[in-house]
């Protein structure tokens, strides 16, 4: 007997996808799913803050002070109100009315025009400092700007030496919709992969249909390719919509090329489909197969992948565990395609790793599958 029959696996392919297109909770979670997840993730992920909350106390109020806080309120990171006194400071920040404080002295324009210049407190909520470090940098900007204000000259007056010019190749804007929605198909591809093959295969083995199948003539690996096959096919259809959704909904730029997006899609789905096959193989019940499923590819997916957190900030220990899961090398192809446009010379070891990825679990599910029938 063969150890591959096209046949066989096209025959159980056939089967198992008529059996989709009479599953509506399969069609939704492949199709609908997807669709969702983009559209409220995509419009929800901001990582340009603007607009925070500003309390002013105005203890100078004078033509300085206002035109201070009107450098704040200029700069669109800011969005000032007053407030009668100091003391109720600490009350609109623990309340959550301000983000940041604003503290003019009395003595502000006295002070100002002297050489060693003015103070200024400013009190910031620290509670979420990832948004937070940024408020930093914005205070560097509206300082600078606030002293041309306040002297009444054009801010292209002031020579630097040296004088730099900053250019932001691929994302000029800095738009968090170009970085974050890109990055959203590596985790909604996975969490429909993942979901779609344990919950199927874990329902087979629940009902009998399963032992029935593996009875049969077949082969380990024609019921792995027959039983995966309508699922990569389901998976890719989703991530069509995801990057349809991205290009027309959300502008984002696509400025590589196709083939080698589709060639990494391909390797990453067929990568979380055979997670989700060895998960059910090895548990055989759905309920047990959704928490592993959530703990070994949903969670490294999101956490571990450079989606939220930069791979290359982590420490050493975080980095290898990072490395096992195919999501870390498919989020660096999914952005790079999107944004740059690499050639497949200059990252075909992310495609080759991903290969690679995919064989070695593939491998272990056929393994399994053997074992499961002594």
């Amino acid at each position: 007997m063969k150890f591959f029959s096209p046949r066989r696996s096209g025959a159980i392919f056939t089967k198992e996808f008529k059996h989709i297109l009479r599953d509506p909770f399969t069609l939704i979670m492949a199709l609908l799913l997807p669709l969702l997840i983009v559209l409220i993730l995509g419009s929800s992920i901001e990582f340009n803050i603007k607009s925070i909350d500003l309390a002013v106390v105005d203890n100078n109020q004078t033509m300085e002070s206002r035109k201070l806080i009107e450098a704040f309120d200029s700069s669109n990171y800011f969005r000032s109100y007053d407030i009668q006194n100091s003391n109720l400071i600490f009350d609109e920040l623990v309340a959550g009315h301000a983000r940041a404080a604003l503290i003019i002295p009395p003595e502000f324009t006295k002070e100002f025009y002297r050489d060693d210049g003015a103070n200024v407190q400013i009190i910031v909520d620290g509670t979420e400092s990832s948004s937070m470090a940024s408020v930093a940098n914005y205070l560097l900007a509206v300082n600078k700007s606030s002293y041309f204000k306040i002297h009444d000259i054009p801010m292209d007056s002031y020579i630097e030496n040296p004088k730099y010019k900053i250019r932001y190749l691929f994302n000029p804007e800095l738009n968090s919709k170009w970085f974050a929605v890109p990055g959203l198909s590596a985790v909604i591809i996975a969490l429909v992969a993942i979901m779609l093959t344990t919950l199927t295969i874990c329902r087979e083995w629940e009902r009998g249909s399963m032992e029935m199948l593996l009875s049969t003539p077949a082969t380990r690996l024609d019921i792995i390719v027959g039983k995966v096959g309508p699922y990569a096919v389901l998976s890719l259809v989703g991530f069509i919509l995801v990057f349809f959704v991205a290009r027309t909904v959300f502008g984002v730029p696509f400025v590589g090329s196709y083939w080698q997006l589709f060639l990494g899609t391909w390797l990453f789905i067929l990568g979380y489909l055979a997670i989700g096959l060895l998960i059910s193989v090895s548990t055989k019940r759905q309920e047990v197969a959704i928490q592993y499923a959530a703990i070994i590819g949903l969670l490294p997916t999101v956490i571990l992948s450079g989606f939220v957190f930069p791979i290359e900030y982590m420490n050493s220990g975080y980095r290898f565990v990072s490395s096992i899961f195919p999501a870390r090398f498919y989020m660096d192809i999914t952005r790079d395609q999107f944004l740059k446009g690499s050639l497949f010379v200059d990252i075909w070891w992310l495609y080759a790793i991903l290969a690679f990825q995919a064989l070695v679990i593939l491998l272990m599910c056929i393994v399994k599958f053997k074992r499961s029938l002594e």
